[in-house]
């Protein structure tokens, strides 16, 4: 099921009139009936619902010609505040449900639109975060929860929603997985994100999957399910803060380059193309930095391996992901050669 954007208080709003005018309609017809026919309040009460919404039963007793002629008041003004009151609630059901089944129909065609985004199950604080830095980012996402709350929230921030179980089948293919260039698993349970990694994986071969783990022991089954990185985030919470404590400038630093957007500095991964400028040259040859003003800080061979010491020989090769610092300008221009454009 897709969430819609649904601002409820609007429509109940506008509920109020006709109740309020329903239930003054029939208290002047319990009072009167209690003042002219001198009933009970509860006969009162009775005599005035089955006149004013006219379902034919017989009255407490005979009315007099007072009660009588009150009687016709009360169904003339009666029956046009129940209609009134009856369109209203049928209005107001009938209309949501129509504006959410559009509203619905919309978002799942943006998402059937989207390729190359990125799928969030798990909308809590974890998965709100994550969803907050690929919005800030730029990069188009779909989010996946089962909670009410969580899905209005999303949809308060602007972003597109599916409700439902992210173990279903389905509800990954409705958030377009088979698409997506990558999965973020932040459910609450291990075994659940286990179950969407397994899935993702099969829908798509080629999505980049990370996931959170609440135990560092499940770490080698969501490898083996097919996530190519997890968090374990108790250990890594852990090794910051000490880092903070030990290398307290440094970690200053790399928090600025990640998160700074003020900051001139950035750092970004690219992919070396096949036929790219860079295939096949290395590092001091293609001399990256007097071109482009970005330093290659790692590179990850395609092979897995993980290069974090380069030097002027390092030979860059077709498949291998450059990790590199710069300005914005500067990355731009390295990912032009990278590219392989002309």
């Amino acid at each position: 099921m897709i969430a819609t954007r649904q601002s409820e208080r609007g429509p109940v709003r506008r509920l109020i009139a006709p109740v309020l005018l329903l239930a003054s309609v029939i208290t002047v017809g319990a009072v009167g009936y209690v003042y002219l026919e001198k009933l009970s309040p509860v006969e009162a009460i009775y005599m005035a619902v089955i006149t004013v919404t006219t379902v034919g039963f017989r009255e407490v007793r005979p009315l007099d010609p007072a009660g009588q002629l009150f009687t016709v008041g009360l169904i003339l003004f009666g029956v046009g505040a129940f209609t009134y009151f009856a369109t209203s609630v049928a209005n107001y059901f009938v209309a949501g449900e129509i504006r959410g089944l559009l509203e619905q129909r919309k978002m799942q065609k943006e998402i059937d639109h989207l390729r190359d985004h990125f799928v969030v199950c798990g909308y809590g604080r974890m998965g709100q975060q994550v969803a907050a830095e690929f919005k800030r980012e730029g990069r188009p996402l779909v989010v996946i929860d089962n909670a009410e709350d969580a899905i209005h929230h999303a949809i308060e921030n602007g972003l597109l929603v599916i409700q439902g179980d992210a173990e279903e089948d389905e509800v990954l293919k409705a958030a377009g997985v088979a698409r997506a260039r990558g999965l973020v698993g932040v459910l609450e349970h291990d075994a659940s994100n286990l179950l969407v990694t397994l899935s993702a994986r099969s829908m798509n071969p080629n999505i980049f999957i990370a996931v959170r783990t609440q135990e560092e022991a499940n770490t080698s089954k969501f490898y083996a399910a097919g996530a190519n990185r997890v968090l374990f985030p108790h250990g890594l919470g852990g090794r910051r803060i000490a880092q903070m404590a030990i290398r307290p400038h440094v970690t200053e630093f790399l928090e600025l380059v990640m998160h700074d957007e003020e900051l001139a500095l950035w750092l970004e991964e690219m992919q070396v193309a096949i036929g790219s400028r860079l295939d096949g040259c290395a590092i001091g040859e293609a001399h990256i930095r007097r071109q482009t003003g970005a330093n290659i800080v790692a590179l990850r061979r395609r092979t897995g391996e993980l290069l974090t010491t380069l030097d002027a020989d390092t030979r860059l090769q077709a498949g291998d992901i450059i990790v590199a610092l710069g300005t914005r300008q500067a990355l731009e221009a390295l990912r032009h050669l990278t590219s392989g454009a002309a």
